[in-house]
């Protein structure tokens, strides 16, 4: 659930249970514990402007509705992994639940095909990547990224191909089901504004806690972009654009980067390549933090940014958000550290 609206330093008895407020050693004003609630609160606004699929913790592919928020887990263990926030994806092929010889249009960007089985997809046409070939039932996705040409690629199947799924992007995403007609999966979108931001929020200073079930490895998103931040007005996906404290990818894409601007300056940019499941930044007058899994990285200069009035979370890959924190206070790089190890 999410802590009371309140600015708090000490901890209480009701929050000395959590190892987090521990590590810390400060309540903090906000906490969306979406892994351990599965639930977004009542400060959040979200809405998806279509179905979409998720892994419910009896391992079982289930459909959220419209609007509905996704708590993801583990289909083998089923670890609670937390908050689906996806980008909007299309699934160009037809008769995914069991999949036959097809070809579709495609345009010279990456995509990736994804599906379960034992079966075999060949490539021909646009692309001779791979085969791609199964590893088995569910829970055991085969994917293949790959750039084609645009024009026409054929996917000769052969054997067992359930679930299938080819998207244009560099990393594969939950799985849309379509029957006669190629399904796109709007993006979901996260915000919080108005009193219900800064009824948590210290303009002056502040720490904001990330924390997802794994790291980057691997990620293949598109370089420098946003997936969450403190902005004023809309965060622009462009994470070098627009006054704010926001956190994305890096360049490479592999590699996260953290960017505090004030007045159209970056007053902190850090970037990184380091595997990080836990993140937190920090900011004050002149004293500004990172900490990815407890390796530190600091700024002592620069003035922090004015007006912010909301927060957001964008699609960090396929990844879930397993909890996001805030304290309305600069801690201090020792305890970045501490609430950031593995």
């Amino acid at each position: 659930m999410i802590g009371a609206p309140v600015f708090r330093y000490v901890l209480t008895p009701g929050w000395a249970g959590d190892s987090l407020a521990r590590a810390a050693q400060a309540v903090p004003s906000l906490d969306l514990n979406f892994a351990a609630t599965k639930n977004v609160g009542p400060l959040v606004t979200f809405t998806r402007a279509s179905s979409a699929t998720y892994i419910d913790s009896a391992g079982t592919l289930q459909t959220a509705a419209v609007d509905v928020p996704r708590f993801d887990h583990n289909p083998t263990t089923g670890e609670s992994l937390g908050l689906l926030v996806e980008e909007a994806r299309t699934n160009l092929l037809l008769n995914t639940a069991t999949l036959s010889t097809q070809s579709v249009t495609v345009t010279a960007v990456p995509h990736t095909l994804s599906f379960y089985g034992s079966g075999t997809v060949t490539l021909s046409g646009a692309s001779t990547a791979g085969p791609a070939v199964g590893s088995g039932a569910f829970p055991a996705r085969t994917t293949l990224t790959f750039t084609p040409s645009a024009g026409t690629l054929t996917l000769t199947v052969t054997g067992s191909v359930t679930s299938a799924q080819l998207e244009a992007g560099s990393f594969p995403t939950s799985y849309i089901p379509t029957t006669t007609a190629t399904v796109t999966r709007a993006a979901d979108v996260f915000t919080i504004t108005g009193t219900n931001f800064s009824s948590w929020y210290n303009p002056s200073e502040g720490t904001l806690s990330v924390e997802t079930p794994n790291g980057l490895v691997g990620l293949g998103v598109t370089v420098n972009t946003s997936f969450l931040g403190i902005s004023t007005g809309a965060l622009s996906s462009a994470l070098s654009t627009g006054d704010g404290i926001k956190y994305g990818s890096g360049s490479p894409s592999t590699s996260t980067r953290t960017f505090i601007i004030t007045s159209g300056t970056a007053v902190f940019d850090s970037n990184s390549a380091i595997n990080a499941g836990k993140v937190a930044i920090a900011y004050k007058q002149d004293d500004f933090a990172i900490a990815r899994s407890s390796t530190l990285g600091t700024d002592t200069s620069g003035n922090v940014p004015t007006g912010m009035d909301r927060f957001t979370l964008r699609a960090f890959g396929a990844t879930p958000y397993k909890r996001i924190t805030y304290w309305p206070t600069r801690l201090s790089n020792a305890t970045l550290q501490a609430i950031t190890a593995t």
